[in-house]
């Protein structure tokens, strides 16, 4: 993912800097840079970022996309990690 990419994943899903770095374990500053393309994500945090956007592309209309980013909110708020990535991998498409 580009570094532009990025930035437009976190504001389609209408996080701060600190939320989508809360997300995934790294501070505000680390997200500016990899926006910024002076830092690269890790393989992990990369490939949650394709599947998030991937699934915010197949979300039909705003509704559908809402939905899933509330989805994502519940899932990080109640398990973290483990559980974002068990919603993101186990939607029906």
């Amino acid at each position: 993912m580009e570094p532009k990419e990025i930035k437009q994943l976190r504001k389609r899903l209408g996080w701060s800097l600190a939320d989508f770095g809360r997300y995934f374990g790294v501070t505000a500053q680390a997200v500016l840079k990899w926006e910024r393309g002076t830092a690269q994500p890790n393989d992990f945090a990369l490939a949650t970022m394709i599947q998030l956007r991937s699934r915010l592309d197949a979300a039909k209309g705003e509704q559908q996309k809402q939905q899933f980013i509330n989805g994502l909110k519940r899932a990080l708020l109640t398990g973290g990690i483990v559980t974002l990535l068990a919603y993101l991998f186990n939607q029906d498409d």
